[in-house]
């Protein structure tokens, strides 16, 4: 027998077994009977003591006591409806950072943030720069191939970041102004 009729040989058996499976998965159901129960509902009501011994008194379910206390995170100023005038908001700009830190190595990029931070906070707020009063400076780690950036400070102006640039190149004295997408009050 060739090739060609040894095929066609099984894809017949195939189709035949698969036509067979077809009918007989469309035959009809068994017919249902319409029984009704040898006793009535009443009898197993009566006597559900026999097989219940289930007892619900030992779960009593108090209500929930009331609080008249309510509790939000939202600023006691938008409470009381008494938010300030202030008009200013937040906008995505092209501005300036001061990088304080580049190099190859992750770890020394993380140790520099890290000096950085703990540098800040030594800092009183009276000697801060004007626009760099908050208490936590915001200090970036950015990796841009094949380096790891440390930079820090959101600056709308080259102005505010030349200011800033003073007090930080005391502590970092390879620290210059870069240009940089920040978030700024407006």
């Amino acid at each position: 027998m060739s090739v060609d009729r040894l095929f066609q040989h099984g894809l017949i058996r195939l189709a035949t077994v698969v036509i067979a499976l077809s009918v007989m998965g469309c035959s009809g159901s068994a017919n249902i009977s319409d029984r009704t129960p040898d006793r009535d509902l009443e009898y197993y009501i009566d006597h559900i003591d026999e097989y219940e011994d289930f007892d619900e008194t030992s779960y009593v379910d108090l209500p929930p006591v009331a609080t008249n206390e309510v509790e939000h995170d939202v600023p006691m100023e938008l409470m009381t409806g008494s938010a300030s005038d202030d008009s200013r908001t937040l906008e995505t700009v092209q501005g300036f950072r001061i990088q304080i830190h580049s190099s190859l190595d992750k770890e020394g990029a993380v140790s520099a943030e890290e000096r950085a931070k703990a540098w800040w906070q030594s800092i009183p707020a009276e000697g801060r720069p004007e626009s760099m009063r908050q208490e936590l400076l915001p200090v970036y780690l950015k990796y841009v191939q094949p380096y790891y950036r440390i930079r820090v400070g959101n600056f709308a102006t080259r102005e505010e970041a030349e200011i800033a640039l003073e007090l930080i190149a005391a502590r970092f004295p390879r620290a210059f102004i870069a240009i940089d997408t920040v978030t700024v009050w407006r």
